[in-house]
């Protein structure tokens, strides 16, 4: 009885053990997430910021041409520049918007990216109405189901931030 007591006190001691090291691994994990979803804003306007010239030809050219063009455009203009971002169909059509990024399950994702907008007016998703912040350097955020956040990057380009 006392040998199989002092196993179940074991067994009990390495449960203990092996949910502490589990909990600590997912708020590590959770911690390191966060952080490096901190510098997707920063990447993203360097990005776009060294690349401005090629993007704004790009998107141009894109807005000039027929829809059902479009994509085959873009997928040889990818493939040429070497970029790792796609086109995302969030914004409305008059804009050029690409996604660089994200995390999250539906129906709590978080996207990252930016956009081109020739009239160099910032736009939503069309879910809320489109705010300014107050500040300086703030942006523009809208609220509604679902909500984001934008920032001039610099004239006709902006960082996006959107939640679902």
């Amino acid at each position: 009885m006392k040998a199989e007591q002092k196993w179940k006190n074991g067994q009990g001691k390495l449960q203990k053990k092996v949910k502490k090291s589990v909990g600590l691994g997912i708020c590590v994990f959770l911690t390191l997430l966060l952080v490096s979803q901190l510098r997707y804003e920063k990447r993203i306007q360097k990005f776009v910021l060294r690349n401005e010239e090629e993007l704004t030809e790009f998107t141009k050219n894109y807005l000039a041409v027929e829809q059902r063009e479009r994509r085959h455009m873009f997928e040889e203009w990818k493939e040429e520049n070497g970029y790792s971002v796609q086109l995302t169909g969030l914004f409305p059509e008059d804009v050029v918007a690409f996604y660089m990024g994200g995390f999250g399950l539906a129906p709590s994702s978080v996207y990252y990216g930016f956009y081109y907008s020739p009239e160099d007016i910032p736009v939503g998703t069309g879910e809320g109405q489109l705010v300014k912040a107050e500040g300086d350097n703030a942006g523009w955020s809208w609220q509604g189901y679902n909500g984001g956040e934008i920032q001039k990057i610099k004239p006709h380009w902006y960082y996006y931030k959107c939640w679902f």
